[in-house]
């Protein structure tokens, strides 16, 4: 006896005459419908069994069109491949485009695109879209970056110098800040009569605009501007002069009590001469052995603490109770200058002088470049490069000992000393003083 394992209970064709295939529905004991296809092929018969209605329909259709079309043997869509299709159908549809117009869109564009990924071409696409930058003319940026330096706290005479520096560059170049080429910066500043030292110092404001109107959106985030590829100007090496200890312990003593503090912290200390104007009394911390610039008053923005050594505390002790500004008035280079002829310095006042003293004698005394710079707010590179001065480790020595006499005092300081011990002798002998400096009763 033969044992049946499933059982046929319906047909279903597809097609007609040779081309005819039959879907053949069997109900199996475990449960689960098979759907069995059968059909005639270069005189074989060929069947092939599925386990859904909706996939054997399908083959079903494929292989009768292809029947008919009289194809050879190709592999068949699957229902996944169905699925995929569909997905595609549904993605191209929430543009409002059919799958065919976009795979011809995309083919357009890969062709178009080369080499270069069609994600990679989008991006330098939105990086390069004029349409999407704030225009603003070169003057109007001028305008909002010396007011951002104004209100970033850097010092009067940073803003001052951005100000006249973009003046002049506002003034030769026109028109908006995107539209600025490397040959519009370059051939303004060949036009400028000035310095290399003095066309770098321009060259730095306008590059400092440029990258503040890259941060505000108004040029282009990923590219360098044009100021940033712009030329600068080499500047030759310059012989630095210093001072000797005979010649700076004779301008201190002969030193009026408004310039002394200038003098004892720029030699000393080797303070910059803008960065002195910034500090405070306050900014001298006598007991930790430091005066500590706060990156808004220096002028790489960095805070350091720069050593105070003890004879420089030993000038500076008259004012140490003193608050307020080191300096509360500029003079001018000739009030310097007349100080230098006072106490017979050769040639006179020595720009920079200072600073260049302090560097190159404390690197004899340490004998260490890159402690220096650290102290002195340079690289090292920079150190050797326009500071350093070849002077001996004894010459070091004496320079950092100078100190004042016993008992000495700047002339303005002795006065006031004495007016005001005379002033409490009389107030403690119960009757009236008078002012000795015009006669006047306190």
């Amino acid at each position: 006896m033969t044992r049946k394992s499933k059982r046929r209970s319906s047909v279903l064709e597809i097609g007609t005459g040779l081309t005819k295939v039959r879907i053949y529905t069997i109900h199996r004991k475990d449960g689960y419908d098979q759907f069995t296809l059968a059909w005639k092929e270069g005189g074989i018969r060929k069947t092939r069994s599925l386990a859904s209605m909706a996939e054997a329909r399908m083959i079903a259709q494929q292989t009768t069109v292809r029947l008919i079309n009289g194809g050879c043997v190709t592999d068949e869509a699957t229902k996944r491949d169905i699925e995929l299709l569909r997905h595609c159908e549904r993605a191209a549809k929430e543009f409002g485009i059919t799958l065919s117009a976009a795979i011809d869109e995309w083919t357009s564009a890969r062709k178009a695109a080369g080499d270069v990924s069609l994600s990679e071409a989008l991006r330098f696409y939105q990086a390069n879209r004029r349409d999407i930058l704030a225009t603003r003319t070169i003057a109007q940026v001028a305008e909002e970056f010396v007011e951002s330096r104004r209100a970033s706290g850097v010092g009067a005479t940073h803003v001052k110098n951005s100000k006249l520096n973009l003046k002049r560059f506002t003034g030769h170049v026109k028109g908006n800040i995107g539209d600025v080429t490397v040959a519009d910066v370059n051939g303004f500043l060949r036009t400028q009569k000035l310095s290399p030292v003095s066309l770098n110092g321009i060259r730095a404001s306008i590059v400092g605009m440029f990258g503040f109107a890259k941060r505000q959106g108004y040029l282009h985030p990923d590219r360098k501007t044009a100021a940033e590829l712009s030329e600068s100007f080499r500047v030759p090496d310059a012989q630095i002069s210093i001072y000797t200890p005979d010649e700076m312990g004779g301008m201190l003593l002969a030193a009026k009590a408004r310039h002394l503090p200038f003098l004892a912290i720029g030699a000393f200390a080797g303070i910059r001469s803008a960065e002195i104007h910034r500090l405070h009394w306050e900014d001298i911390k006598w007991d930790r052995g430091h005066i500590e610039i706060a990156g808004r008053k220096a002028k790489t923005a960095a805070r350091r603490l720069v050593p105070l050594p003890d004879n420089l505390k030993a000038w500076l002790a008259p004012w140490r109770e003193q608050i307020g500004l080191i300096i509360e008035s500029e003079d001018k280079s000739g009030a310097l200058n007349d100080l230098a002829v006072k106490a017979q310095v050769p040639g006179g006042w020595r720009q920079n002088a200072l600073r260049h003293s302090f560097i190159s004698y404390r690197v004899a005394e340490t004998g260490d470049v890159a402690r220096t710079a650290l102290e002195a707010g340079n690289s090292p590179q920079m150190i050797f490069r326009h500071y350093r001065e070849v002077v001996t480790e004894d010459a070091a020595k004496v320079w950092f000992s100078i100190t004042p006499p016993d008992g000495w005092l700047p002339s303005e300081l002795k006065w006031s000393i004495r007016e005001r011990q005379r002033k409490i002798s009389c107030r403690q002998e119960n009757h009236p003083c008078v002012d000795s400096a015009n006669g006047a009763q306190p």
